[in-house]
């Protein structure tokens, strides 16, 4: 049975799930509206790349939209408004991990880009667009948080403190516009099995990490469900893992 085309926007789409969200949701016919920024990094430029060539009737891709800076934020809901007619699900994949480090070795300014990247750009984004949304008659909200929340690893704590924030702010989201039809949820994520968590935990159990087409999946799940018991819940993305609780955190993270 095909599924019903919908319509999706994703932010942080050269990010190694947005990027997998990006040609999951565009290979199956559906209005696909993309978004990162203006790439910087090699990964980036690799994905930005790999994202040009998606472009088609039903896939547009914004390569330059800042979600702290409010004139992109403008330009983001403009070009929704202009290509999607509509209800439509926003996927947010913005994040940003600065590698393990204790409190005293972060320097500020990376704190701050810490928050701005993973709790700022989602209310900015739940800003503008939740309002279309309402008119629209409503959709999925979803974000991102990880495990750590729950167990609180050391070295980690901006992040962690980043993602209970964003945790906080989608179930605010659910409570204050479920009437209107917005769904949100938060999906707390383990380790996705990526060459730059390969790299940060070299000693990490990769047998357990999360596929990230394993996530598209959940996500997928998430906003084909019909039911608005779902509202506000956070679901939890983890395999079991073997070593888990028999090695050390510390030596999972050593390099």
């Amino acid at each position: 049975m095909s599924k019903e085309q919908q319509a999706y926007v994703i932010t942080g789409a050269t990010s190694y799930l947005g990027e997998e969200l990006a040609k999951y949701y565009s290979s199956e016919g559906n209005k696909v509206l993309l978004t990162s920024r203006k790439p910087i990094s090699e990964r980036s430029r690799k994905a930005s790349e790999c994202l040009e060539k998606l472009r088609n009737d039903n896939v547009i891709y914004l390569s330059d939209i800042d979600l702290i800076v409010e004139s992109s934020l403008d330009q983001l809901r403009d070009e929704i408004k202009r290509f999607i007619p509509n209800k439509f699900h926003v996927i947010n994949c913005v994040g940003y991990f600065p590698d393990y480090k204790m409190i005293e070795d972060m320097s500020i300014i990376e704190a701050k880009k810490v928050f701005d990247s993973n709790v700022l750009s989602l209310y900015n984004v739940a800003h503008k667009l939740i309002p279309l949304m309402c008119e629209r008659g409503g959709g999925h909200f979803i974000g991102f948080s990880a495990h750590t929340a729950y167990q609180h690893y050391p070295k980690m704590s901006a992040f962690t403190a980043a993602k209970i924030a964003v945790e906080s702010l989608i179930q605010g989201i659910s409570n204050e516009y479920l009437e209107n039809g917005v769904i949100a949820n938060t999906i707390a994520l383990a380790t996705l099995d990526t060459e730059e968590e390969r790299r940060i935990k070299p000693k990490g159990d990769s047998s357990s990490w999360l596929k990230t087409d394993e996530v598209c999946t959940i996500v997928d799940n998430l906003i084909r469900s019909s039911s608005n018991l779902i509202n506000g819940s956070i679901i939890h993305a983890y395999k079991y893992s073997k070593t888990y609780f028999g090695q050390s955190y510390f030596d999972r993270i050593k390099k």
